[in-house]
């Protein structure tokens, strides 16, 4: 993360922001999720390529954005590219048939080098949790809930693709586009321990 002021797009957003964000000097941040409400402070696409063209020119201040639109509308019409783009605990709710034409459009958005950074459940820990829990201990329900959530998640906003680290190279490299560079395996995050971490770099 050498770049000290980057554009960043920061993809399922919610109320997470990077965890590197504070090491930056200035950086222009976009946070896209369609759950946003829509309060006047959400911006369109057109309104943030705007504010996107002039910070490029400029850089002198940080700007944050917020954007309620799907990535399916947003990634392939938006017309600057990112230096980042930040993926926390949202890759699992991309279907897996539409896992490749994700990774293809964040490619698009990216120039080479530039970096992917990406939290997401860990399926092989979920895995060993179901294989070693015992539905009558007396701890069974607290363990089941986080277990049932990071499986399956709620069916308004079910999780729709498994990812390992393995998973994560393989379809991260499949179409030579990116390499993953780093993968922590056993990442706590949010207070939940079933998390892994990992960093794709642009490579073509």
């Amino acid at each position: 993360m050498t770049n000290l002021k980057p554009s960043i797009l920061n993809i399922g957003a919610g109320k997470i922001k990077p965890l590197w964000l504070d090491s930056l000097e200035t950086y222009f941040l976009v946070n896209l999720d369609p759950m946003y409400s829509p309060p006047g402070s959400l911006k369109n696409r057109g309104a943030i390529e705007e504010k996107h063209c002039f910070w490029n020119h400029s850089k002198l201040q940080t700007e944050e954005v917020f954007c309620n639109e799907s990535w399916e509308n947003f990634l392939p019409k938006y017309l600057y590219y990112f230096d980042k783009i930040v993926i926390y605990r949202f890759l699992e709710h991309v279907p897996m048939v539409k896992v490749p034409f994700f990774i293809y459009l964040l490619s698009e958005c990216l120039n080479v080098k530039d970096p992917v950074d990406v939290i997401v459940p860990n399926y092989e820990k979920l895995a060993s949790r179901v294989l070693k829990e015992d539905p009558f201990s007396p701890s069974f329900e607290a363990e089941n809930i986080l277990t049932t959530t990071e499986l399956l998640n709620e069916p308004y906003d079910p999780h729709a693709s498994i990812w390992t680290p393995k998973r994560a190279k393989y379809f991260f490299e499949l179409e030579g586009r990116f390499e993953v560079k780093g993968v922590i395996e056993d990442y706590e995050f949010k207070g939940r321990d079933i998390y892994m971490w990992f960093f794709a770099e642009k490579i073509k």
